[in-house]
């Protein structure tokens, strides 16, 4: 499943709450383009073959197989981790997702093509065939196979939370909101929804409401990064600096060097008034990461230089 990414803009917190009104599921998706060719093509007929719900989880990395979040999605697996897990895979259906991560899309999409008589009525093969066009930024055609997904299974928590994920980068949160909250409420298990319905709370400044679903998860995984993480960043607008310091502090200065994390630990160190030692984080973390989030980063430096 995916995942949005909190960033806290701290800086600039949004003074108003979203209005959530309607369900993503009340909200009509209007298709510009003519998609009836996706039951229409011609195959060879093959075996085919059942959804299996292990082919939804993932083990790449064997150290941090109790980090729900990575469990259940593949987008935060080091690239040389993919490739070296690419090279062991026998299963199609696996190595078509792997190469989606990998941006490797005209591979990806000849593997979906050469399988679909096998997988046609399967719901993981459309649900990652949407997972494929999300990647690529074709919203339309990954909100469509996500529907797909959910046609063949409508119990199939992982599409609906991929579709929040859509809505969320195309800015319908309204939309976002819905498909988090169905996908969370369809399955306790599944820590993705979760995460993912926490931290649009937080990107609206929701804290209240933020908060205890990330302590949820963290009880539920205590070593996944990417909930300590976002727990700290709670803390910070808060304005409990300890606990968020103390959530930092156990993270390792690989994790802390990465911009989505050490840019709000140094923000942490400042409104703690070590001023030293916020500039310390900030220097520490890489050039390449900071790229990334360029904006929020010159934001964060003129907060902790002035």
């Amino acid at each position: 499943m995916k995942k949005i990414l909190p960033f806290l803009i701290l800086l600039s917190a949004c003074s108003s709450q979203p209005n959530f009104r309607k369900s993503a599921a009340e909200e009509n998706v209007k298709m510009e383009e003519d998609y009836s060719w996706v039951d229409q093509l011609n195959f060879d007929k093959k075996t085919e073959t059942k959804y299996d719900a292990n082919k939804d989880e993932f083990a790449i990395v064997a150290s941090e197989a109790d980090h729900s979040l990575i469990r259940e999605s593949l987008v935060n697996i080091p690239a040389a981790k993919l490739e070296e897990a690419l090279l062991k895979e026998k299963d199609d259906l696996t190595i078509m997702n792997i190469k989606c991560y990998q941006g490797k899309f005209e591979e990806a999409l000849k593997i979906a093509d050469t399988i679909y008589g096998q997988f046609k009525n399967n719901t993981s093969y459309w649900n990652q065939l949407g997972t494929c066009h999300n990647l690529k930024a074709d919203y339309a055609k990954a909100i469509l196979f996500y529907n797909k997904s959910r046609d063949l299974d409508p119990n199939f928590v992982p599409p609906v939370n991929n579709l929040g994920v859509v809505y969320e980068k195309q800015g319908k949160y309204q939309k976002a909101l819905a498909a988090f909250k169905k996908a969370a409420d369809m399955s306790t298990f599944s820590a993705t929804p979760n995460y993912n319905l926490a931290a649009l709370y937080l990107h609206f400044g929701l804290v209240g409401k933020a908060l205890p679903i990330f302590q949820g998860l963290q009880k539920k995984s205590p070593q996944d990064i990417e909930v300590n993480s976002a727990l700290a960043a709670a803390h910070i607008m808060l304005g409990d600096f300890t606990s968020a310091l103390s959530l930092y502090s156990a993270l390792d200065k690989a994790i802390l060097a990465k911009a989505g994390v050490g840019l709000n630990y140094a923000i942490a160190l400042k409104l703690a008034n070590r001023q030293a030692d916020a500039e310390s984080a900030l220097g520490s973390i890489s050039p390449a990461s900071s790229s990334e989030m360029k904006d929020y980063a010159q934001k964060v430096e003129k907060f902790i230089r002035n």
